[in-house]
């Protein structure tokens, strides 16, 4: 749904990126460096049955200053497990022919993404939004369990199978920074889309994620310019 198509090649992303990155650079308010933490829910947009998770953000933030827009950010993805059902089948005449197999895939991910966060505005109260693009690399990893499952005499056919793999991601997302009880707050919906990237084999019941996530985290600032 949202992966890139695999015709356009890596060379012109890159290059996209880069244009988009320098020609907002320009429109930027005076940074701070900081860290920040947060976490929140994610949900899947590439699948019809969508993947949940617990998203765990950190952000980092290291150069001070109006021309530096450079961050990195690490995101690890807690999956909630979803379910499902296949049917096991027998050759055995002493037992039933089918059965019908409870399923879960839970898909962990974690990326790695480095980028720009660009400024947008700021509110009479102070408040500040950004808009954050990064390119990254990713890893998601599929654990595929059918429970009861009786090897032995029963046979899944076609079934879902573990999947490790690793791809170049794309995310942008809307942030908002404020100020409550004397804390520096943020708000971010973030984006996360795996570029050029497909899961090959028969076809399985699952996608590749590109999760939706709504996060709540704290600003650790340092290096404050004032």
């Amino acid at each position: 749904m949202f992966a890139i198509p695999k015709q356009i090649p890596v060379k012109v992303l890159l290059s996209l990126f880069y244009i988009i990155f320098i020609s907002l650079s320009s429109h930027l308010a005076v940074a701070q460096s900081s860290i920040t933490f947060a976490t929140g829910g994610s949900i899947d947009l590439n699948n019809t049955q969508p993947f949940y998770h617990i998203p765990v953000s950190l952000q980092w933030k290291p150069f001070p200053g109006s021309q530096n827009p450079f961050m990195v950010e690490i995101n690890y993805y807690i999956p909630f497990k979803r379910t499902g059902s296949g049917l096991a089948y027998s050759a055995n005449p002493a037992l039933p022919q089918q059965v019908n197999l409870k399923e879960t895939i839970s898909p962990y991910l974690l990326a790695i993404s480095a980028g720009g966060s660009f400024y947008l505005f700021t509110t009479k109260q102070g408040n500040k939004f950004f808009l954050n693009l990064l390119l990254g690399y990713c890893n998601q990893n599929f654990k595929v369990m059918y429970l009861n499952y009786d090897k032995a005499n029963y046979e899944v056919l076609n079934p879902d199978v573990n999947k490790n793999k690793c791809s170049f991601v794309f995310s942008f997302a809307g942030v908002y920074n404020f100020h409550l009880l004397q804390r520096d707050l943020q708000l971010k919906l973030n984006l996360q889309t795996p570029l050029l990237l497909s899961i090959g084999r028969y076809p399985l019941s699952y996608k590749f994620v590109a999760p939706l996530s709504l996060t709540f985290g704290y600003n650790l600032y340092y290096n404050k310019i004032k």
